[in-house]
Order: structure tokens, then sequence, then C-alpha cells
């Protein structure tokens, strides 16, 4: 990613984070999530790469720095994107996922699709503020 083709928004003060360390901000036609982790800011596009639900819901685990679609079972580092657990589903979930399949060719689709790593954007503190860089392309 060249810096030069990053641009920088200015979000919202760093001391807002302290009431309300995750953080919903749109960008343009983008919800972005900021989730604040000790003094480190983490921002990502709140839409699972699944099926573009909103990630919010699943609520953040701080200590294993991931954040959890609750659509889906799946589960995401918001430092790095990776995927930590894809459609981690068990019991009657996994059946009636299954099942829906077996009638929904949508359903089909999404359960053999690959695991598909979350977009994270850079950030930055600058005068009290948190930025996001977001790349725009080549």
């Amino acid at each position: 990613m060249s810096e030069q083709n990053i641009q920088w928004t200015r979000l919202a003060e760093t001391k807002s984070f302290d009431e309300d360390p995750e953080q919903m901000i749109k960008v343009k036609r983008d919800d972005i999530l900021v989730i604040k982790d000790n003094d480190k800011f983490h921002a990502i596009n709140n839409r699972c790469p699944h099926l573009g639900l909103a990630l919010n819901m699943g609520g953040c685990n701080k200590k294993d720095k991931t954040i959890h679609c609750k659509f889906h079972s799946s589960d995401f580092s918001y430092d790095t994107g990776e995927v930590k657990a894809w459609l981690n589903v068990k019991g009657f979930e996994k059946f009636m996922m299954w099942l829906f399949s077996k009638f929904d060719p949508d359903m089909k689709k999404m359960m053999v699709m690959e695991p598909t790593p979350l977009e994270t954007f850079r950030t930055k503190v600058e005068d009290d503020h948190v930025w996001v860089g977001i790349d725009q392309g080549e």
C-alpha cells in the first residue's frame, strides 16, 4: 500500500473513546468501526466479508484482539483482518444451515465460500483526534 494513495479522514476526538471504546463512524459510504485497545486504535470495515452483515453486533474480544460475526460464527483479527474462525457453527445451528442449503442456492454458496479476510484501515492520532487512512487505489 503506497502512502501516496492514502486519503486521511479525521474521525473523532481521542478522549471520546475513553467512555465508548468502540465507535461506528461513517466515511463516505463505508461504516468504519474504530476500536480502542489500550492506547492503540484499530479501524475496520464493519461489514462481514462473508455476506456484508454488521460486525459490531457480535462484539470485540480484547484479549484475543478479535471481532465476532454473530450471524456466521466467524472471528476476525481487528488488528490484521486475519480470519481466526470461519463458519464455526455447531449443533442445531449447523443442522439448520445444512437444511437451508438444500433448498436455497444462495445459502449453499455461503456454506462453501472460502474464508475471506476482514478489511482493515490504517489509523493515526494527530491533534488529539483519531484519523483513518483509506487506500484510494492505484
